[in-house]
């Protein structure tokens, strides 16, 4: 086996920079034989004509034999004359074609050209190299250290960078931690779509029978924290297969040498090796997502002579094998043998079952002397291949299906801390239609998330709510009309009964349609859970202890007059179940309940749109917006509410009346409809409205009022 070059000068592994670089873009051919530098010209075509034939040179002939041997030889090169003749001037009036390029290493199997083919472009080929034997976790138990890791890391690095031409990063060791790892795949996820992306990696791995996942484990990863698995430290395999199904590079493979690392394969056994040069032409031309792991779910060997039994191999087989253009397939053939034979390990290899997988293969092209081909001709169009045929459309519920699916895997990958990724899978379903309001409320919510813009709004709105309630104690002596509280919705349910990742992104999926829903349908202040489960943490309360009375007393001091939306959603096959309920946090009763069931072909949108605007009546008419008239004008007055309490411009309002009925009894008022009003400029603490009065517009603003009724309230 050769091994990188010892010199620390000359080898990047010892030069204290993780990174192994070779610029694929533009690579050149070899030199032609007339030497570096030199200009080879093409000769242009000269019209060459035989010279004739002495006559001294016949053969002894009667003389008329001989002149009609004359004649005929002199016809036959009038008519080579006149054939050249017509071939340059058609050579000549012909488009200009290249002139052939000597061919490099790769083109002795795929330099041929086909007739009425375009060229393809090699794919940019990146990697990703991970290696870790020294795990750090910060509090609770951690991992044993490993022995080879790291050394099969920088050696597979240093063959992918000088035997084939990748782009290669590294992370090594403490490099390696959960955010870094993911930042490098979200990155390597969303590069481009000319990538040939590679993805190593060596150290601990764990799965989890009673879950059926299975788990790369980062260096800073806990074993155990408090008596419990740590998981949350863990880079899941769902997680990296969404983040391989998100990618937009052309071909994804996974080496994987880590314990149990065959839980990430869930493909069909592989197809047998096929070497011609169609076969590769069309498998470098076509998506691929595929995997090689050094063993199923089982332990694997750490350590050989100096390598993994698996790394020792995955190196012989690229330093050394005898083909300049070979497969994923061909070298997980190879490692299935040659692995078993010596450990008993299980290679497992094959397709992964995500969507960018089109039948297409991870194509290995050796370069020589730093050069490699830049295109070759696929194989000319004829009989579609068994994985070319067409299927048939969707039915209209597998369809609902599959954009739900994208949709939940651009929230786990957003909880996950990949939203690059998450933005990509987004933008492919609006690419599908623009005006998808639910993919549109996703991506707000993968901003926001990414910005954490709902934290920093709930904490300023707790600050004004503040500021505002000291301001109204001040003026408790006067005789003013004290203005009106923000009404504020925490939208914190529904959420499904068990901790199940899966059906956890179902339950943010409707909280997320909820809040968008109701952001349209009602005037009132959205509070996302994540942004309140902020908020109680520093509090050591959590959404979770919402059932007990002092939870919701503790949010309704942090957001007086505010209401929480909590729930359930049963997910199944045939459709989910969702069961909401609304809480006042000042009397910690339930106001009212709602219930709705979503079939398998129905939008999860739609659902929530009604359950919205059902909930958005209830809400008014149990808390109706309530603010005292400040000034009037004819056919406009301006009133005490703005949207720091959730109105907003376009919002209609009853004009009433109030005047004490006792007054010994407080909120004990007597109110008459005088007009309706629209309100046509929103501050944050005022608005201006235009009124439609019923009779005689009033003379002043004395018990003058204006209240958000069910009846009159509209969308803008």
């Amino acid at each position: 086996m050769s091994t990188p070059d010892k010199d620390p000068g000359n080898n990047p592994a010892h030069s204290g920079v993780n990174a192994w670089k070779l610029n694929p873009v533009k690579l050149a051919p070899p030199q032609p034989s007339g030497g570096p530098g030199q200009t080879v010209s093409t000769p242009s075509p000269v019209v060459a004509t035989a010279p004739a034939a002495p006559l001294d040179v016949l053969p002894n002939l009667r003389p008329g034999k001989k002149k009609q041997r004359i004649v005929t030889l002199a016809a036959v090169a009038a008519l080579i004359l006149v054939f050249l003749v017509s071939w340059f001037i058609h050579w000549q009036s012909a488009p200009s074609r290249p002139s052939p390029m000597p061919r490099s290493r790769s083109e002795n199997i795929l330099g041929q050209t086909h007739q009425g083919d375009t060229q393809v472009p090699l794919p940019s080929y990146r990697a990703l190299v991970i290696g870790i034997n020294r795990y750090q976790p910060s509090g609770g138990e951690g991992w044993q250290t490993l022995q080879s890791a790291r050394a099969d890391a920088e050696s597979v690095a240093a063959t992918l960078a000088l035997n084939y031409g990748f782009t290669v990063q590294t992370l090594l060791d403490g490099e390696a931690t959960r955010s870094a790892i993911l930042n490098a795949l979200d990155d390597m996820a969303t590069s481009g779509t000319d990538g040939a992306d590679l993805i190593y990696f060596a150290g601990h791995g764990y799965f989890d029978e009673k879950l059926q996942e299975g788990y790369w484990i980062p260096s800073d990863a806990r074993k155990t924290v408090g008596g419990r698995e740590a998981k949350e430290d863990w880079l899941w395999n769902s997680t990296l297969t969404r983040l391989i199904s998100a990618s937009r590079a052309r071909h994804v493979l996974v080496l994987s040498d880590a314990c149990y690392s065959g839980s990430l394969f869930r493909g069909d056994e592989p197809l047998s090796t096929r070497n011609s040069q169609a076969w590769y032409e069309r498998a470098i031309s076509k998506p691929s997502r595929y995997l090689i792991t050094s063993g199923g779910i089982e332990p694997v060997l750490d350590s050989g002579v100096g390598h993994s039994v698996f790394a020792q191999q995955v190196l012989n087989y690229l330093e050394h094998c005898d083909r300049d253009v070979f497969s994923a397939n061909d070298l997980g053939s190879a490692l299935r043998e040659r692995v078993a034979v010596l450990t008993g390990q299980m290679v497992q290899m094959g397709p992964l079952p995500v969507s960018g997988h089109a039948g297409g293969e991870f194509v290995f092209i050796r370069q020589k002397d730093g050069v490699q081909r830049t295109a070759f001709a696929p194989h000319s169009a004829g009989k579609p291949m068994p994985e070319q045929e067409t299927r048939g459309a969707d039915t209209p519920a597998a369809a609902v299906q599959k954009r739900q699916d994208v949709l939940h895997d651009a929230l786990a990958l957003t909880r996950a801390g990949a939203p690059k990724s998450a933005n990509s899978l987004i933008s492919a379903v609006l690419q599908q239609n623009a005006q998808d309001q639910l993919a549109r409320a996703v991506a707000d919510y993968v901003t926001r998330s990414q910005r954490q813009e709902g934290r920093d709004e709930l904490q300023k709105l707790i600050g004004q709510i503040e500021a505002k309630g000291k301001g109204d104690a001040s003026q408790a002596s006067s005789r003013k009309p004290q203005s009106p509280r923000p009404r504020i919705l925490a939208c914190l349910g529904p959420v499904p009964p068990s901790a199940d990742p899966a059906t956890e992104n179902t339950g943010l999926l409707y909280r997320i349609a909820l809040r968008s829903e109701l952001e349209r349908h009602a005037s009132m202040r959205i509070i996302e859970r994540e942004a309140l489960e902020t908020i109680l943490q520093e509090q050591n309360l959590g959404t979770s202890d919402l059932a007990d009375p002092r939870a919701r007393t503790a949010i309704g001091k942090l957001l007086p007059a505010s209401l929480l939306l909590l729930g359930d959603v049963l997910p199944s096959d045939k459709g989910d179940k969702i069961f909401l309920r609304l809480v006042d946090t000042e009397t910690t009763q339930v106001l009212a309940s709602f219930n709705a069931t979503r079939h398998a072909d129905e939008d999860p949108e739609t659902v929530c749109t009604n359950l919205a605007t059902r909930i958005a009546k209830q809400v008014v008419t149990l808390k109706p917006l309530l603010a005292p008239v400040t000034k009037l004008d004819g056919t406009r007055l301006q009133g005490a509410i703005g949207a720091f309490h959730g109105a907003r411009a376009g919002s209609a309002f009853c004009v009433v009346t109030r005047t004490p009925r006792d007054k010994k009894t407080p909120d004990d008022f007597a109110e008459q409809e005088v007009g309706n009003a629209t309100l046509r400029d929103v501050s944050d603490f005022s608005c201006e409205a235009d009124v439609v009065w019923k009779t005689t517009a009033p003379a002043h603003v004395q018990d003058l009022w204006l209240k958000e009724s069910p009846a009159v309230a509209s969308t803008p």
